[in-house]
């Protein structure tokens, strides 16, 4: 997908892509048991491993990524990550995931992951079912706040997995964190359809500065779908957080559609209205902040698990 206006970065180390989701074609070493299955089946043509998703990278021109626990195959299993995080320390970070479901447990879970090398994220998971679905219970479970406890601890940043409608669930316990930093995964899936309106939700959070977005292409292609120009989607945003607390992720290889050129391209038409710097800020210097900030002592290590 080539569009007009497009503006893409022309050197690698301009671009971080920070939403992507590995799963092993190794079965019998991974096994895809404890997934919640949420979203579509992607990872069934066996062609998700870190492998080929950095290749895919690669051709590209994106050599610096962060891997994101797919719960839907793996659950809160996050031995492929790990394993993929420290194989390929130079280009890659991990956003594990723990079972909110236990959040006691989750926390002492979190507290040893944290430990593991390239670990700068955790991913709280609250759309299993879908938008109709009712909520988890750890949304307003108070037990919940010794994850966000660890997570404000130990500096990892939250990449929240919520939709629009439970966000104001969860500002209390990111305002009483002002140094946690947030992510909100795919913009808290805002109803394309009602535009701005629809992102009014995310917008309420943006007077916490830990807060952040990621533009996805779920989000931009939604948007695009529904009649809406994607650089409005950005301006909209960007009036309410600023450049510097947007960050751009491919959804890949869990969206297939456009092919990861065309997201290139659908994020560059974009951000086209922007300036050089806040492009630089959306493509990789909010990423580099979230998630690369100290993985640099850690890029020696590298471990197997059984």
């Amino acid at each position: 997908m080539e569009m007009a206006g497009t503006v893409v970065p022309e050197t690698a180390a301009d671009i971080v892509d920070t939403h992507v989701h590995i799963v092993s074609p190794d079965t019998a070493r991974y096994p895809l048991t404890g997934g919640t299955r949420d979203g579509n089946d992607y990872w069934s043509d066996g062609s998700c491993s870190v492998a080929e998703v950095l290749r895919v990278q690669a051709v590209s021109g994106v050599h610096r990524t962060v891997l994101v626990q797919g719960v839907g195959a793996y659950g809160y299993d996050c031995r492929y990550l790990l394993d993929a995080v420290a194989e390929h320390p130079e280009r890659t970070a991990a956003v594990v995931a723990v079972d909110m479901a236990a959040p006691a447990a989750a926390a002492r879970a979190l507290r040893d992951l944290a430990r593991e090398p390239g670990v700068t994220g955790v991913r709280l998971f609250a759309v299993s079912g879908g938008p109709d679905a009712t909520g988890p219970r750890w949304l307003t479970d108070p037990a919940s706040e010794a994850v966000w406890d660890v997570s404000a601890e130990v500096g990892l940043t939250v990449v929240l997995t919520a939709f629009a409608h439970q966000l104001p669930l969860l500002r209390p316990s990111i305002r009483s964190r002002p140094s946690l930093r947030v992510a909100l995964d795919h913009c808290g899936f805002p109803d394309a359809r009602a535009r701005t309106a629809g992102r009014a939700p995310v917008r309420e959070l943006a007077d916490l500065p830990g807060v952040h977005v990621k533009v996805t292409t779920h989000l931009l292609a939604s948007a695009q779908a529904a009649g809406e120009d994607p650089a409005d989607v950005i301006d909209d945003l960007a009036s309410a957080f600023g450049d510097e607390r947007l960050t751009w992720g491919s959804d890949f290889p869990q969206t297939r559609e456009p092919t990861y050129p065309g997201m290139l391209s659908l994020a560059g038409h974009a951000i086209r209205r922007r300036t050089q710097a806040q492009r630089d800020s959306i493509l990789a210097g909010t990423a580099h902040r979230l998630w690369f900030a100290e993985t640099a002592s850690d890029s020696s290590r590298v471990v197997h698990r059984p």
